[in-house]
């Protein structure tokens, strides 16, 4: 076995890491440089004392192996702390093994952190961090992705190309392809034309291009006692939402109560394109606190011409709660379940913060987290 060495990582490794990550995982070294940037130099949470992540040196000194620590604000058991992010595991195939454990035991050993996440779906990764105490939950709420599909020919083409599973009624085979994409300019019109309209109320959606406090005023005043959740106040949003590194592909809708001009909820979207240039609009991150249907049919049809704007293929949506689930159920037909890894533990926890008892604890996962945020 070649000698290795693990040691924390360094401003001055970012650029030769770029060049490692490229070689594995497959984005230029720009990309992730911009993505360093958001993880660590514009983060507003990094602290001194908490590491960039760790690499795995060989004995020419060349990084052989890599896990990201992304921090972030947490509210944890009823009070606001730290959380990391493990995020971008990987190690060069020559020396995989044992060295590959080193580095998620030094994530999940680090000082300094109450709550430790992990979103990388890597299946041997993930059995090694069930081994180590960490918790799954289901994200999304029932693993269900709803799809609404306004181009049936380009996602024919997606679906050939990625292999998405969808509803039995989306055509699979390749030899569907052409007759589809006769159509589907036709049935793309009529979707546009009837995409459900919203009888007169109160509430007005548009794109916003920063958090301001009103995002704060919305989160403090909606607190759950006891939960552990992504603290939501505009500096951690602003970072998530409206970094450089998700910049192009981020967009923020909220929803105003005209009544008295309060911010009511939010979604965020992401446009992604494929290498055809297949784009969808995926569902991010949802918060809509005091839940009403009107609400959430206001985001949605924004959402819809939002898609219609951009001449995205389909648009990707998933429920926060039943409530919601019902909402998208009666509206949008095709689904699928889509299980993400999403797995936590809690770190150092013999301090006066677990000695309180927290019966009424929840944990409630946020689909944004740095980690998939950012990738």
């Amino acid at each position: 076995m070649p000698s290795t060495k693990i040691r924390t990582l360094e401003e001055k490794d970012f650029s030769e890491l770029a060049d490692f990550l490229r070689e594995g995982l497959h984005y230029p070294p720009e990309i992730w440089q911009r993505r360093f940037d958001m993880w660590w130099k514009n983060n507003p949470w990094m602290d001194p004392s908490i590491p960039f992540g760790w690499v795995i040196e060989d004995e020419k000194s060349e990084i052989v192996g890599f896990m990201g620590n992304i921090p972030v604000k947490y509210q944890i058991k009823g009070r606001d702390d730290i959380a990391a992010t493990g995020t971008s595991l990987y190690v060069r195939p020559s020396v995989r093994g044992v060295i590959s454990l080193q580095l998620i035991l030094a994530f999940a050993r680090q000082k300094n952190i109450k709550l430790l996440l992990n979103t990388t779906a890597n299946k041997t990764a993930t059995q090694i961090f069930s081994k180590l105490g960490f918790s799954d939950i289901d994200v999304p709420f029932n693993n269900l992705e709803y799809w609404y599909i306004r181009d049936y020919g380009q996602m024919c083409d997606l679906y050939i190309q990625t292999n998405i599973t969808s509803h039995s009624l989306l055509p699979l085979r390749k030899v569907s392809v052409a007759p589809i994409k006769l159509i589907s300019p036709f049935v793309r019109w009529f979707k546009d034309k009837r995409t459900f309209k919203l009888q007169p109320n109160h509430y007005k959606c548009s794109l916003c291009t920063d958090c301001d406090d009103s995002f704060t005023e919305l989160w403090k005043n909606s607190r759950t006692k006891n939960a552990t959740t992504l603290c939501r106040d505009a500096e951690t949003l602003k970072w998530i939402y409206f970094s450089k590194a998700v910049a192009e592909k981020r967009y923020v809708i909220k929803c105003i109560d005209t009544q008295n001009d309060k911010l009511v909820g939010y979604f965020v979207f992401d446009i992604a394109g494929s290498e055809k240039d297949i784009k969808t609009m995926q569902l991010k991150d949802a918060y809509i606190p005091q839940f009403e249907e009107e609400i959430v049919l206001s985001l949605i049809a924004f959402s819809m011409d939002m898609a219609k704007i951009h001449n995205v293929a389909a648009s990707v949506f998933w429920p926060i709660d039943q409530k919601m689930d019902e909402i998208l159920k009666k509206r949008i037909k095709i689904k699928r379940k889509h299980k993400l890894t999403y797995l936590y533990k809690f770190l150092n926890e013999n301090d006066e913060l677990d000695l309180e008892g927290h019966e009424d604890h929840e944990f409630i996962p946020s689909y944004i987290d740095p980690d998939r945020g950012a990738l």
